[in-house]
C-alpha cells in the first residue's frame, strides 16, 4: 500500500479569500468519488501561521504504485492539477507504507493493520 502526500503553497496573490483557492480545494476533496483507485483520502487546510507551513495538503492512499500512477493520469485529478498550477506551486511524496524503511506508531500503527490484511 502507497500513501500520496502532496503539500501545496500558494504563489502571490493568491490564498484562501481567492475564488480561484476554493475551486481548486473543492475539486480536490471531490477526487475519491470519480477516482475508484483511491483507497482512502484525507485532506484538509493549514491551521498555523509559520513561514515554513504550506497551506494545503493531501494523503491519498492506494493499494499498489499501477492504482497510484492511474490516478495521476485520471481525467478527474489533471483538472485538479490544472487548477492547482494556476495558483500554487507543491511538492509530492510516495511511500511505501509496508516497507521496512517506513515508521508507524501510535494512531498510524492502525495501517499495519490495513496493511497485513491486503
Amino acid at each position: 500500500m502507497l500513501m500520496h502526500i502532496v503539500m501545496f503553497t500558494f504563489r502571490s496573490p493568491w490564498s484562501w479569500s481567492s475564488l480561484e483557492a476554493i475551486d481548486a480545494e473543492r475539486a480536490t476533496r471531490a477526487h475519491p468519488n470519480y477516482i475508484d483507485e483511491i483507497k482512502g483520502w484525507s485532506c484538509g487546510r493549514n491551521i498555523t501561521k509559520r513561514d515554513i507551513a504550506a497551506d494545503f495538503v493531501v494523503i491519498g492512499l492506494f493499494e499498489n504504485i499501477e492504482d497510484l500512477n492511474a490516478y495521476i493520469i485520471h481525467p478527474n485529478h489533471q483538472e485538479g492539477v490544472i487548477k492547482w498550477k494556476f495558483i500554487a506551486d507543491w511538492k509530492v511524496i510516495d511511500i511505501e507504507i509496508t516497507n521496512n524503511f517506513t515508521q508507524k506508531s501510535g494512531l498510524l500503527s492502525a495501517l499495519n493493520k490495513i496493511t497485513n490484511t491486503h
